[in-house]
Parts: structure tokens; sequence; C-alpha cells
């Protein structure tokens, strides 16, 4: 299915480039290009020269940048690096940077150093980029001289178990790192079966030192977390592009284990192709606050439309307590436990639904317990206190039963409610699904979006004695225990309209 329609919206390439013309413009295009019965000129994108031509050419014609690309090394498709280099942009200026005064690292720059081009040719940007391979790094010399570049982009040599550590210079800060890691791990049976998947309409190109490394991307990625969080807000802004969602979602949640809460990800589409971006900073959020940057992001699947049994759902903003999926996910996780509810994952397709499932199993209403012993507690201190005060005379009186009274009153709660539950212990109280997703509060059609975004939590009834009143009592517990305390929030017109006021206020300011 095409993606075009997410494309960055300033990414020239929303719009084809015009084959005919290129073909008449530049001989080496000419003699790649093909034109059938009607015309139309078009060019075969299983051979691997015509790709390499096709990126020369349009980095020529685009850009005024002159390259050569080595017949063994990996092709730099343009859209999916110019939606990088946009969404850089992006976050530069979200971070009240302008461009050319930036300064940026490309972490494994390669033969063409096409980031450092670009961001250079465009933005005049100093870029700085690193590479192990030798090779490479002649030939990326090359071409800045040959463009005229060597007083915006540097290349320098750097271990392969080092990314950041032989970079950053003390007392040195850089704005923001990029990175385009290699994709697969270096077993040779994992990589043959994954090209086969990956580029299926296109011929492969690359060689084994830029396509393959140690564990991965996300072990290459890892060890970016890793290294930054030494290094730290020496860099402003990190990013990377990532090849598999899968790893998306476990990298973003490696970031919420280090403690890592500023960052954001976005989606590079163009073609038939997705990509993602992850960025994170050590900045305080009061100076860079990556959670409201700009982002692209497909209209995700929901799983409300699969739903079928009766269901309900909280609604609530992304925020600094619950910022992440994972946070939700430790919240009921603890929340069941202290009520003695049963909690076990639901395995669910990654195509399927972006988010996490859960079946919880109750066996009686251990949430109102908790609360009507809290509120007990509260009657008893607030009654106390006004005893010391010297203003209930009669409550001072037996301030010396007070503990005996509260536990005998907690007992007392207790055996009352366990009186109002079934004998039948085979029979549960309640059993329901959670199902927890991420959505947007705008749903306009422009793509770039700041990320007002919100947690969605259906609660879908599956049985149980205690029927939907069951369900919606433990509901009103979580949205207390949440602390949600706007109910508007479960009415999308009027939270639309919240966040579009919340929108003009910091406008304003």
């Amino acid at each position: 299915m095409s993606v075009k329609q997410y494309i960055h919206p300033r990414n020239k390439y929303k719009q084809p480039p015009d084959y005919k013309q290129l073909a008449v413009m530049y001989p080496e295009f000419r003699e790649i290009a093909i034109m059938d019965f009607t015309g139309k000129v078009r060019i075969d994108f299983k051979k691997k020269k015509s790709l390499h031509v096709l990126t020369e050419t349009l980095l020529k014609h685009d850009f005024d940048l002159h390259v050569n690309i080595p017949a063994d090394n990996l092709n730099p498709a343009i859209p999916l690096r110019l939606n990088y280099i946009l969404w850089i942009e992006d976050l530069m200026t979200h971070s009240k940077l302008e461009m050319d005064k930036v300064t940026g690292i490309d972490i494994g720059t390669g033969a063409v150093c096409i980031y450092a081009l670009l961001l250079a040719k465009i933005h005049k940007c100093q870029m700085l980029g690193t590479e192990v391979n030798m090779k490479s790094i002649e030939h990326a010399k090359q071409c800045i001289e040959r463009n005229k570049l060597q007083d915006l982009i540097k290349i320098i040599t750097v271990k392969s178990d080092r990314i950041f550590k032989d970079v950053v210079q003390d007392g040195k800060a850089y704005d923001f790192s990029m990175c385009n890691p290699p994709f697969f791990e270096s077993e040779d049976d994992g990589f043959e079966k994954i090209s086969k998947v990956l580029p299926p309409r296109n011929a492969p190109t690359g060689n084994d030192k830029e396509l393959k490394t140690e564990g991965g991307e996300i072990g290459f990625v890892m060890k970016m977390i890793e290294e930054s969080v030494e290094v730290k807000d020496r860099i402003k802004i990190y990013s990377t592009m990532i090849g598999k969602k899968a790893d998306l979602v476990n990298l973003k949640r490696l970031l919420n284990l280090k403690g890592i809460k500023n960052m954001t990800w976005t989606e590079f589409c163009q073609g038939h192709t997705t990509r993602w971006g992850l960025a994170w900073s050590f900045l305080s959020q009061n100076i860079v606050n990556l959670t409201t940057a700009p982002v692209i992001r497909k209209r995700g699947k929901s799983i409300v439309q699969s739903l079928k049994n009766y269901k309900t759902s909280i609604i609530f903003p992304i925020d600094d307590k619950f910022s992440c999926i994972d946070d939700i996910i430790n919240f009921l996780q603890a929340t069941t436990k202290e009520l003695n509810i049963k909690l076990q994952d639901v395995p669910i397709s990654e195509d399927s639904f972006n988010g996490w499932a859960c079946q919880i199993t109750a066996r009686e209403r251990s949430w109102e317990h908790m609360r009507r012993k809290r509120r007990l507690v509260q009657q008893i201190a607030l009654k106390r206190a006004k005893g010391e005060d010297g203003k209930c005379t009669a409550v001072n009186k037996c301030a010396e039963g007070t503990s005996v009274n509260r536990e005998e009153g907690m007992k007392k709660l207790n055996e009352e409610s366990y009186n109002k539950e079934l004998p039948d212990k085979d029979v549960p109280l309640l059993v329901c699904k959670l199902w927890v997703e991420t959505g947007s509060s705008d749903d306009s059609q422009n793509i770039i979006m700041q990320s007002h975004e919100i947690f969605r939590i259906w609660m879908v009834f599956e049985n149980g004695y205690g029927g939907l009143d069951a369900l919606h009592s433990l509901r009103q517990y979580l949205i207390n225990k949440l602390e949600i305390k706007e109910k508007i929030l479960n009415n999308q017109s009027k939270f639309k309209k919240k966040i579009k006021k919340l929108k003009n206020k910091k406008s304003l300011l």
C-alpha cells in the first residue's frame, strides 16, 4: 500500500520527478530511461545502475550536488533522506535554533556522506561525519571537495566499538546527531532472509559493512543510547532512523527504563516504504521539550473496530506522569496487584493493533473496599484533628479508642463486603479485557502535528456475575486513581475544544 500521502509536506518529491525532463537534460539518465508505447518515461528499479544514476541525477538537478556512487555501495534514496533532514529541521526550529548556525553529527556517514552534503548545501550547517571504513572515508572526502564544502563538512575516523565517545570533544557542544544504522545482524542467514523481504520493488544495494552489524539495528541503537547516557547534553538532541517498527517499540521502552522521558518519534513515509525516526534529549523540557515537537504519524489502526462485546473507555492526555504506554502498563500492573486482581498479557499482532492488551479477572469488589477503607481513615483522621484542636470534646473523650475503632470498622466493612459476594468461588465477579492505545486529539487531515496525543484504555466486558455495574465501578476507580478530574475528557468534542483553547493560549505567550 502506498504511504506517499504521509510524506513530509515540504519534501519536494511529493510530486514524482519528471523523468522525461531528466532524460532530455542529462545524457547519463537518458541511457537508463525506458519509454513505453504511450510515450511515458520510466526506469527499471530492479537494476542497481538505474538506481545509482537516478540518485546522482536528482542530486545534480535538484541540489546542485555532484557525486558518483561506487557500484558496491549503498544507494541513498533521496526522498527518504530528505524526510529525515526535514524532521531535523523541524526539531531545530522547535528548539528555537537557526539551521545555518547549528552543528550536527552524522554517525556512519558512508561513502557519499549524503546527510552531511544535503544539510551543508541546503542549510549551511556545520557537519561532522563519522566513519569506520577507510575506503568510504576517502570517497566521502572526494565528494566534499568536489562540491567545495570543506569549510562546512569534516569527516573523522572512529573505532567500530565507539559511537560518540571518540567524537564529542571536551568543552564543545553539538546541536544534534543523526544516524542511519545498519539494519541487519551480522549472521548471514538472517540477512539473506530479510533482504528478500525488505526491498521487493527495488534492487538491493550496499555491502556487508554498510548493511550488517552485530546485534542488528537494535543492538547498534541500544549502544547509542548507552553512550548517550555518558555524553548527556553535550549533544542537545540525539536521533536515529529505525527500519523495523518492533525495534522502535523496544527502543522507546529502553529509553523509558533509562529514565529518559524527553523523547519523540516520527514516521518517514515515501512510496511504499515506511521508516521511523526516534529522538531523545537530556536537556530539561523547559529548554527543549521533544514531547511537543512536530511529528508525522500515519493514522494508526484503532482496536475499537474489532471489539464486539460491550465496551467503554477512559481517555486522558499524555503528560509527564504518563508519557508512554509503558507508564500505563506499569500503573495497571501495580493497581491490579494492589487490588488482588489477576492480570494476564494478551498477545496481539503488531500489524493489527499498535498498543498493549491484557485480561483482568476480579473475584470481589476489592476496589470498592479500598475506597471505603480510605474514606473511613479520612473520617477518623478528621475527627482526631478536631479533637486535638479542642473543637470536638465528644471525640476527644474516646480518642484512646480510635485505633481500635478503626480496626473494628475495617473488619466490619470487609465482612459486609464479603457477604455480598456470591458463595460460588468458581464464578468470577468480572472478566474484562483492557486495550491500551495512543491517539491524536486532532482528527484533522494535517499530517504534521504537535504531540497533543491521548491515551485510550478500552474496557471490554467479557463475563462475570457483577455484570456491567462491576465494569463501570472499576472504571470509576481507575479514573480516580489516574487523577482524571475532568470528565469532559471522555467527550471528544469538548476535549478537542479544550486542546484548541490550550494551543491558542500558548500562541499568545
